[in-house]
């Protein structure tokens, strides 16, 4: 790998520190995702009842080779993942403390602990993809959490949290027998679960519209659609 000469580095624009407008950001595109699935929920209810929309969440797609119930289980495990840590990064508690102050010298200690995401170790195959029920209320109470913080950035209390660091991890290959550690921060984490989550939601809509008796017009506007399709879609028009 060709490493970065001094004068390509001095090039690359400096980094920015979060500003509390980018973290409402990414919460607004978060929760507004979690929205577009509540909403598709409603829409199978509405269309066929609550007891066959419970058998259409967990009907596999020949097309998509998976249910409504896999995709959103799947891309809820990130979601949650990264609406956890951002809480856990403002409000610390088991030890883990960022900018502590220290009860012997009077100093602020940086760092005890920073935290960590493992997205790959989920569990498949349980109520969570199987049950229309839990997996709405599990979409609640993430979209909850993700009011919460909103409400403290809006407030100014929790100025800086986008900022700090999170070591994500990951199986890069089916050949490795260990995970592999990438250092990156709680607003990158939570714009990859968003850029994620909406991915799935195109798996989603193929089946909600080729396996599930859902039509577009079920379904919320742009659903499954990441915004720069919807932004490039408008200068056509």
């Amino acid at each position: 790998e060709r490493a970065v000469s001094e004068a390509q580095r001095n090039a690359l624009p400096p980094c920015r520190t979060m500003t509390a407008g980018v973290l409402s950001s990414l919460c607004r595109s978060n929760a507004a995702i979690l929205s577009q699935k509540l909403a598709l929920i409603d829409s199978l209810i509405a269309r066929h009842g609550p007891v066959v929309a419970r058998d259409k969440f967990t009907l596999v797609c020949p097309i998509a080779g998976a249910s409504i119930g896999q995709h959103f289980r799947h891309s809820m495990d990130h979601v949650e993942l990264a609406a956890l840590v951002a809480v856990e990064a403002a409000h610390p508690s088991n030890g883990r403390i960022i900018g502590e102050v220290s009860s012997t010298t009077g100093e602020v200690d940086q760092q005890l602990r920073t935290p960590e995401i493992h997205y790959d170790l989920r569990v498949r195959g349980g109520t969570l993809e199987r049950d229309v029920d839990e997996s709405r209320k599990r979409i609640v109470s993430v979209a909850k959490v993700f009011d919460d913080l909103s409400t403290a950035v809006a407030t100014g209390s929790e100025e800086g949290v986008g900022d700090l660091p999170v070591w994500t991890n990951f199986f890069l290959s089916a050949d490795e027998r260990g995970e592999t550690a990438l250092k990156s921060t709680i607003a990158r984490e939570l714009g990859f679960a968003a850029h994620h989550a909406i991915h799935h939601m195109a798996m989603v809509k193929i089946i909600a519209t080729h396996s599930v008796g859902l039509s577009e017009d079920d379904l919320p506007e742009n659903f499954g659609k990441a915004p720069s399709t919807v932004k490039y879609g408008s200068t056509l028009e």
